[in-house]
């Protein structure tokens, strides 16, 4: 029997196109289920990204995203002619940019940015420079070729919250106003980095290294931005994983403890339509969940790459810096890597603690099926199918299928750290002997 086949039973076309349900009898803990006040008729206005307007107008006024046009309340319809025109006009300007900079890498104006900031070996941050050039310019490359992908998702997302608001009366919101925080937190590093940046330089300045400091800060920055929509994506996705497993959780043998049989018996008879919205609803969560992975995992996955080269570098300067004057460091020096380190640091957390949220939540269904009260035969065969799917289903979020991405991505990047740095000190004792053994002699 094909997985779909039991669901077709289970109500009659008359009762999908209208179904009964009355909203009271679902009571989310969660306050992102959030009912719309009684009396009111006028669907919200964008309801889903109104937490994030602010990231979303950065990201199309940079090309990262198309500038979309809005075609109702819950549907998105795809860019104007000029808006095309003024995204690939961006893109090319980027391009432009990348080359330019990359040139200027290879020319002597780039050599005072290394030599005023480290006193360790310059090829450390030449090669971050480039890694974060990468990362930008295949962020831009990526969020081209996805534009239609993208907003795909975004009217997903939107037409499952007008059926929700349909059928339940409940408004889900996201609480993803943790963007803006994380914007702020952006843009406040990077000033600051420019700030000790161009502090630090010596002598005449010319117009390119300032170019080439500018443009540096500004990959960084919408290379960051990019995450951290991603993880407001996440987020959103999570919090209709929750709903789902809400509804689900409502015919759990705890949540039925205490009734009579006969209010057993009528609440039970809404089991197979409810089965069945719910059944719709998951498989339409994790097409938006893999929709979303497949556009952003190789963005996360050089990302990852940057961040974790960008640690390393960072915690190594402070140790050789402590090391070589004895345990006194410069202001400037612990300012620069601190300001990497926060930002680096808040950015990994927050795709970890996403992505693992949302997978978490897609693997709750299948143990909260588990616990479902199925007396009758019909309804435990229901349950036996969608437990059976739900099982087979493996479910994670990847950094294009290198590795998983969750909770413990963040022990494990800073693990290896931890290695690395052990094998850079070692290497780096090893040349401080070598020095002192031909200085003796």
């Amino acid at each position: 029997m094909c997985p779909n086949s039991w669901v077709i039973e289970m109500a009659s076309h008359k009762e999908l196109m209208h179904p009964q349900l009355n909203p009271r009898r679902i009571r989310p803990v969660n306050q992102a289920f959030v009912r719309p006040r009684r009396g009111t008729t006028t669907l919200p206005t964008n309801p889903v990204f109104a937490d994030l307007q602010t990231i979303l107008s950065v990201l199309k006024a940079t090309g990262l995203l198309p500038i979309y046009e809005q075609v109702s309340s819950f549907e998105l319809g795809p860019p104007t002619k000029p808006n095309e025109f003024y995204s690939f006009f961006v893109r090319g300007v980027v391009h432009a940019l990348t080359i330019f900079n990359i040139y200027s890498l290879m020319t002597p104006n780039s050599a005072k940015l290394f030599i005023s900031l480290r006193e360790t070996d310059n090829v450390n941050q030449w090669i971050e420079l480039l890694l974060c050039i990468f990362t930008y310019t295949l962020t831009v490359f990526v969020c081209a070729r996805n534009t239609k992908s993208i907003i795909q998702v975004m009217n997903e997302i939107l037409k499952l919250d007008q059926e929700v608001l349909r059928q339940f009366g409940i408004a889900l919101s996201n609480h993803c106003n943790f963007s803006i925080k994380f914007l702020i937190l952006i843009a406040a590093c990077q000033a600051y980095i420019i700030f000790l940046r161009i502090n630090a330089l010596s002598g005449v300045v010319s117009p390119t290294t300032y170019i080439l400091i500018g443009f540096y800060a500004i990959q960084n920055g919408l290379t960051a931005t990019y995450i951290v929509f991603a993880s407001a994506l996440l987020r959103i996705v999570c919090i209709r994983f929750q709903f789902v497993n809400q509804l689900l959780n409502g015919y759990a043998y705890n949540q039925l403890l205490g009734k009579n049989p006969r209010q057993l018996q009528l609440h039970m008879d809404k089991f197979p339509e409810d089965s069945l919205y719910i059944y719709r609803t998951h498989n339409r969560l994790l097409r938006i969940y893999k929709s979303i992975n497949e556009c952003c995992s190789l963005i996360i996955v050089c990302f990852l790459g940057y961040s974790f080269y960008t640690v390393t570098t960072n915690w190594y300067n402070l140790f050789v810096q402590i090391t070589s004057n004895k345990g006194v460091i410069s202001t400037h020096i612990m300012q620069w890597c601190l300001a990497w380190l926060c930002l680096h640091t808040s950015l990994l957390t927050l795709l970890s603690r996403s992505c693992g949220a949302t997978t978490h939540e897609a693997n709750t269904t299948s143990q909260i099926l588990a616990r479902v009260y199925g007396k009758s035969k019909e309804f435990q065969n229901i349950i036996d199918k969608f437990l059976t799917k739900s099982i087979k289903q493996e479910v994670q979020f990847t950094a294009y299928g290198f590795f998983a991405i969750d909770n413990s991505t963040l022990f494990k990047i800073f693990s290896a750290v931890t290695t690395y740095l052990v094998i850079l000190i070692q290497f780096k004792q090893l040349e401080d002997s070598k020095l002192e053994e031909q200085e003796a002699v």
